[in-house]
Order: C-alpha cells, then structure tokens, then sequence
C-alpha cells in the first residue's frame, strides 16, 4: 500500500504552497499519496496517515501551547517531520545558545523577560546603543524589531500577550544584513540549494512582507560545510533543515536554524524537491523496517523515555 503523506499547514493559509507543491508532486510520482491538511484544523485529517510533515504551519507562535500539545499528539500515533526532538529543541529561540555551546558561530543573544527593566539590561551590558528584538517563540518576522535604547520602554509596551509570556531574545545586530541573509537548505543533512534574501534599503528584516527580494546563490564550499557542521550539534538528524545567516571574512554567522517549519525556496531549485521526496521516503522506508524487525520508532522511543 503506498503511503500516505500529510503535510501540515495553517488554518489562514490552508493551501500547500507552491514550493511544497513540487515537493508534494515530486512524492506523488514515487507513488505516495499526499495531501495537506491544517494542524488547527480538524484533528481527523491526520489520522490515517503514515507521515506528517511539518510544511507551512505559519502563525502557531499565536498559538504556541495548542501548537505545542498539537506535535506532541501527532508524534504519538504516527510518523512526525521533523522528529518531535527537534521541535522541542526548535520552539523556542534559547537553541542559539546551545548552537554557541557547541561551538557555532552565532550573534551576542540574550533569552530575557520581555519587561523594560530586563532587555535595557542587556544594552547596558553590552554598550548597544540598539539592538534586534524578537520574541522567543516566533517567525516571519512577528514583532522584530531594530530597537534603540531609548526605545525599549515603548517597545515593551506594544507586545502582545503570548510574546510577554514567552519572553524575548536581544540580540547583535549584524550590518552585514545590508547584503542580504544567506538560507542553506539540507535534507537528511546534505547540502541541496542556497537563497539570497536581501531587504530593500533602510530595512534589516529579510521576510518577504517587509519588501525583501529572493534570488539563487552558490556559497562557497567552506560556508556550505559550516552550515552543515551547525547541523552536528541538533539532538538528532532532521529531514530537512534552513539554516540562516550571514557571512563575515569566510565565516557563517548563524541567526537561525530551522527544524520546524522553514519555507525551503524548492521553486529556486527545483531538482531539489526530488531530493526531498527520495530523503522522505528514505527514511519512511527505514523506519518500517524498523517496525518489522521489532525497533520501535523514534517519535515512541522519546515518548517512552519521558514516561
């Protein structure tokens, strides 16, 4: 029986993209069935299926416990992507400092209460005159900003709920993001494409709702292995993986690595979404012989050592 593939999406953008499309076509002409359905939907969608994959499950920092309990059900009764380890270890933005405990180039950050008091700390610290501010839980570019100090206060006023309960990380503002932030995509930890996001002028924020442009780049070969030297340090392989940063005299500047739900740009490279398909079914194929044999799958076994 070919598998059945899930691919996880948002309820305000229940559509799967189009670079997850070829993806999703890509597995399709191996003889999988896929669809997409929303992980803030009706549960029932994924209850057949022998994998879900994590794709674009935007907006689940506005929700972050329910998207949290949501991964943690899936992962329970069937295969997850990326495992539950990873996004455990990917939630929150405090994984930098596990990056820089292991020896990976990363900006000076600080996980810190999100009150005025704690990130004005932090620019004393350091002497910043500003700082980027995000929240701890988050992505596309929610609530980050390029922050003076003289800011901080009016900042802090302006977080919603979930961000003040989760907190927020300060953190270097690198200028070289003037030039662009280079995206390294890896599946099951080779190296498959790069993209170049560079913002428009007088703005540090590469997301594409802040006007950033995108465009295929070929890193240099000690850059590409940096990336997947970052990759090393995760509790465990992933499937896929985008790890982003900046370049400064030959060394990569990690300012995130994503696990969870990273746009992987398959559109700029579109062999890529054949490499992701053959990594997915790889691994399905695996982990069913591991089945056979009597193992029990990754997503049980970290269950069950939590029990």
């Amino acid at each position: 029986m070919p598998p059945r593939i899930v691919l996880a999406t948002a309820a305000d953008q229940p559509d799967i993209t189009p670079s997850d499309q070829l993806y999703a076509d890509a597995l399709r002409r191996r003889g999988a069935s896929v669809h997409g359905a929303t992980w803030n939907g009706p549960p029932s969608a994924f209850d057949r299926a022998d994998a879900v994959v994590l794709r674009s499950t935007w907006g689940y920092y506005r929700e972050p416990e329910a998207f949290r309990a949501w991964t943690e059900a899936v992962a329970a009764k069937t295969r997850l992507f990326n495992p539950i380890t990873l996004v455990r270890w990917n939630l929150r933005k405090d994984y930098l400092g596990k990056l820089s405990a292991a020896g990976v180039r990363v900006p000076r950050s600080h996980l810190v209460s999100a009150t005025t008091e704690q990130v004005a700390a932090v620019f004393r610290e350091h002497g910043w005159q500003r700082a980027v501010v995000k929240p701890a839980t988050g992505a596309s570019g929610y609530f980050v900003d390029l922050v003076a100090v003289t800011e901080v206060e009016g900042l802090i006023g302006r977080l919603p709920d979930e961000v003040r309960a989760a907190g927020v990380l300060v953190q270097e503002f690198l200028p070289e993001i003037a030039d662009g932030e280079l995206s390294l995509v890896y599946f099951d930890g080779g190296f498959s494409h790069a993209v170049r996001k560079r913002p428009p002028p007088g703005e540090f924020r590469v997301n594409s709702r802040f006007g950033a442009t995108r465009s295929r780049e070929t890193p240099a070969p000690g850059v590409v292995a940096q990336g997947a030297a970052a990759l090393e340090s995760l509790p465990e392989r992933p499937l896929y993986a985008r790890v982003d940063g900046v370049v400064r005299e030959g060394t990569l500047i990690v300012l995130e690595l994503e696990v969870l739900e990273p746009a992987l740009f398959m559109e700029f490279a579109p062999d890529s979404a054949e490499r992701f398909a053959e990594a997915t079914l790889k691994r399905l194929s695996s982990q069913s012989g591991d089945l056979l044999s009597g193992g029990v799958p990754p997503t049980e076994s970290a269950l069950s050592s939590r029990a």
